[in-house]
């Protein structure tokens, strides 16, 4: 048993800077859904469904076959992605026919990994007989505590926390070989709140024999309408702290599509620069394309705090890898991308 890696610790990664630019991206998130389910104090589904679709557009959406059979062919014309992930503003098991979009894509080869972001309070032994079917590489599940009290303090439902662990044991013990499970859960979900040895331990020993990792994050302002540690000191979601870094990494081997197509050069919640959707464009000539081009050279010159769109983000500082800094490169990639 081994705790959950971060970007920083994954064998496959390599100092970003060096390979840029890319012919294909390394990464394609795809949202199957922005409903969700829960109602988690730390998240933007915080607020109410006319507070979240005032301040974030975010309203509850459903991604379409139609829409994922386009990302599929049009991702065809890429080198196969590092990592497909299905994840969301919200949570993708909504999507009743997530499992059949995953089958395309692992069919049609475009990705060596294809990974899940869920609650996984939807996962029932049917659910889960579909997803280790599918061709899913990685099962990541997000606890939001270890009893139902804690869920109804922190998710604002009532869930019966042992059904859920049923499930996930169901989950592990069906999966194909090659298939993992990883389990993490924030530290404001431990008991006590805040993350301290006996409480991690508590996560470590109840999820032990039912997964294949696990790690204990630390939650981080995402969302800056929603109050949560907005004076955090500067470290990322894995505890390590770092200083403030300028450039955002992200646009740079990066692409996410939304349930209606639209085309981010990252899956924060903030939209930073619409590049096109799949439905009007294809994914290679945005990739190529001058408008995403643009979008670097303004983070690379300027840094990504300057962009309208940007500065109330902390994804650079939340959860990039250190291998993805490309602030000592900034002169040298302005020239590469001019």
């Amino acid at each position: 048993m081994t705790r959950l890696k971060s970007n920083a610790e994954q064998a496959d990664r390599v100092p970003l800077a060096g390979s840029l630019p890319l012919a294909s991206p390394f990464t394609l998130y795809v949202f199957p859904s922005n409903a969700c389910n829960f109602r988690c104090s730390y998240c933007a589904h915080s607020l109410s469904d006319g507070e979240l679709f005032q301040t974030y557009g975010v309203g509850s959406e459903m991604m379409s076959l139609d829409t994922m059979r386009l990302i599929v062919e049009q991702s065809a014309n890429f080198a196969p992605y590092k990592l497909l992930q299905f994840v969301s503003q919200g949570e993708p098991l909504l999507n009743r026919d997530l499992p059949q979009m995953i089958k395309m894509a692992a069919s049609a080869g475009i990705a060596k990994r294809i990974e899940i972001i869920t609650n996984a309070s939807l996962l029932t032994r049917e659910y889960s007989d579909a997803l280790i079917d599918s061709g899913l590489t990685n099962l990541r599940v997000s606890l939001q505590g270890l009893d139902k009290e804690t869920y109804r303090r922190i998710c604002g439902i009532a869930l019966d926390f042992d059904t859920l662990l049923e499930h996930l044991a169901y989950f592990y013990q069906h999966k194909k070989p090659e298939m993992g499970l990883f389990v993490k859960i924030m530290d404001i979900a431990l008991p006590p709140v805040g993350v301290t040895p006996n409480a991690a331990a508590e996560f470590y020993k109840l999820l032990n024999g039912k997964c294949d990792r696990m790690s204990v994050e630390y939650v981080q302002p995402v969302y800056h309408a929603v109050g949560v540690q907005q004076n955090a000191v500067l470290r990322d979601r894995y505890g390590n702290e770092h200083s403030p870094r300028f450039v955002c990494p992200f646009p740079f081997y990066q692409m996410c599509i939304w349930p209606n197509g639209d085309i981010q050069p990252c899956d924060a919640i903030y939209r930073a620069c619409s590049l096109g959707n799949v439905h009007g464009a294809t994914l290679r000539e945005i990739w190529n394309g001058e408008r995403l081009r643009d979008f670097r050279l303004a983070q690379l010159r300027d840094g990504y705090k300057s962009l309208p769109k940007c500065e109330n983000c902390c994804a650079p500082d939340d959860c990039s890898s250190p291998l993805d800094v490309l602030d000592g490169e900034r002169e040298r990639l302005i020239n590469l991308f001019s």
